[in-house]
């Protein structure tokens, strides 16, 4: 007796994976927002010594940038705008982050100090982000910067272009 593959029943293709893009989107776009808005809010002088206490060179521009990356980046993100040049500086910030500040406390809290579940899955998310486009329902369609999803599927085929 032999059994063929196990299907779930779930449809896939272009539509549903643009419409989890589009969930990732709302849901990391408006998150990175706030975590930029709260440095913003918080007080840049606040932010920038903390940047620097961890290292890192130019710790003013550093500081300016996460923040850029997270506030604009977040609303462009939900927006689906730019998707992935704001997805490329995500994930590289956040790979960054892992890195040099969480590293040595684990994937975990320890000690007091978060680990780096939360910067990994915010780079990962990002890195599916750069990868697959911004999904449905982006301005990026609308500004064609990227074909809608599907519209490869429905692009009627040539002869010979096989």
């Amino acid at each position: 007796m032999h059994f063929g593959p196990i299907r779930l029943p779930f449809a896939g293709g272009a539509l549903h994976s643009g419409a989890a893009l589009l969930a990732i989107r709302v849901v990391m776009g408006p998150m990175l927002a706030y975590h930029g808005w709260k440095k913003l809010d918080g007080g840049v002088e606040k932010f920038v010594a903390t940047v620097d206490k961890y290292g890192f060179p130019f710790p003013d521009l550093l500081a300016w940038a996460t923040i850029a990356i997270e506030l604009v980046g977040g609303i462009c993100l939900a927006l689906g705008l730019l998707t992935r040049l704001w997805a490329a500086l995500a994930t590289v910030q956040f790979l960054l982050i892992t890195a040099q500040v969480k590293w040595d406390v684990g994937v975990f809290s320890s000690g007091g100090r978060s680990g780096f579940e939360l910067d990994l899955m915010y780079a990962v998310t990002a890195a599916a982000l750069l990868l697959a486009g911004p999904g449905l329902l982006a301005l990026d369609h609308w500004l064609g910067l990227e074909e809608k999803p599907g519209a490869e599927d429905a692009a009627p085929h040539r002869k010979g272009s096989e």
